[in-house]
């Protein structure tokens, strides 16, 4: 890798406020977890099909997994923000276009940290209420949504990146 300019890229203020929400919302659902736990029975959701509906369950233990690799990923795409200088990039990276390229890239990093990280929230209360017979499945829009939301941020990423090399 050829040596990059180092650069660190500020948090905006609304970026800030989408990991406090985002950090809620997990910190709650593990809350949820706890309070809920004595209730949830032994045989749990742990995978969904296209239409929402559990197709896969294992041990009760196996919920606590799902606001563990959110904080997990939330975690390490935190830590990552802070070597732009370290990612593949599409293009070519120079003293002039270094500061959009990696502020775009962390950009990205911190959209997709977010948005999977508040997906594995919302699996977690799902998956308890589901196993408990709340619910009966996932909202047949949500993986879509939320699929959607990330190839969208990576897409416009790449698009973005080529047109402002």
């Amino acid at each position: 890798m050829e040596e990059r300019p180092r650069i660190e890229v500020d948090k905006t203020l609304i970026q800030k406020g989408f990991d406090l929400a985002t950090l809620t919302f997990l910190f709650l659902s593990i809350v949820y977890l706890s309070l809920e736990w004595s209730g949830v029975p032994n045989r749990v959701p742990i995978h969904f099909n296209a239409a929402g509906e559990a197709d896969n369950w294992g041990s009760k233990t196996a919920i606590i997994l799902f606001p563990m690799l959110g904080m997990l990923i939330w975690g390490v795409f935190t830590i990552l923000e802070r070597y732009p200088h370290r990612y593949n990039y599409v293009v070519k990276i120079t003293e002039g276009n270094a500061a959009l390229q990696y502020r775009s890239a962390v950009v990205l990093m911190r959209f997709l940290k977010n948005t999977i990280a508040l997906l594995f929230a919302y699996l977690t209360v799902e998956c308890v209420q589901i196993a408990k017979g709340i619910g009966e499945g996932l909202t047949w829009w949500v993986m879509p949504l939320f699929l959607t939301m990330i190839f969208s941020a990576i897409i416009l990423y790449i698009v973005h990146s080529i047109r402002w090399r």
